[in-house]
């Protein structure tokens, strides 16, 4: 492998597994950084629509209820109930392969109260029982990553997010504020 700048710019640009520090994905839509934007000083932010009241996830330009124009994000209840959970075995992305390699990634679908359903990160060290039945109570919010982005997290019903102390704190145990280090990477 050459050694010059120039070619160990390249290779960075062009082979992400080379990179020492890799991140999570950073590419988002307009609606995806106005999510970005509105979850930043809330623990969750949707839309909703202004004409019916229908929550609105994912972020959409149209109410899908009275294809209204009129959204406003709104800080919402993250209180929900598991749909279902999964393990992340495999990804195309350089940061979750990494990740991967130690253990499987755990994933679940939520069903909010509002009546929308989303897909977060799943904190199982928050749950006294490895083995999450559907129904479980849940609670949900949203953190920034290290790619600063916003990405939703949820954990038992009983742990406290009220503060961003403790949304930080959870989100640093699940290790999404660090990039996956390669110690030979360039």
């Amino acid at each position: 492998m050459s050694t010059t700048p120039t070619m160990r710019s390249r290779l960075k640009q062009n082979r992400p597994s080379l990179r020492k520090l890799a991140r999570p994905p950073k590419q988002r839509t307009a609606l995806g950084s106005a999510f970005n934007a509105a979850n930043l000083p809330v623990a969750l932010a949707l839309q909703h629509c202004r004409d019916c009241g229908t929550v609105q996830y994912p972020p959409r330009e149209l109410c899908r209820q009275c294809l209204g124009d009129a959204l406003v994000w709104r800080s919402t209840s993250g209180s929900g109930r598991l749909v279902s959970s999964i393990e992340l075995h495999h990804s195309l992305w350089e940061y979750f392969k990494r990740r991967l390699v130690e253990k499987p990634w755990p994933v679940a679908s939520v069903r909010l109260d509002c009546g929308v359903i989303v897909f977060a990160h799943l904190a199982t060290e928050t749950f006294g029982d490895p083995a999450l039945p559907a129904g479980t109570a849940v609670q949900v919010f949203t953190h920034t990553d290290c790619s600063l982005n916003a990405v939703m997290i949820a954990v038992a019903a009983d742990i406290p997010v009220d503060s961003r102390s403790q949304r930080h704190a959870i989100t640093a145990s699940l290790g999404l504020l660090e990039p996956a280090i390669k110690p030979e990477g360039i």
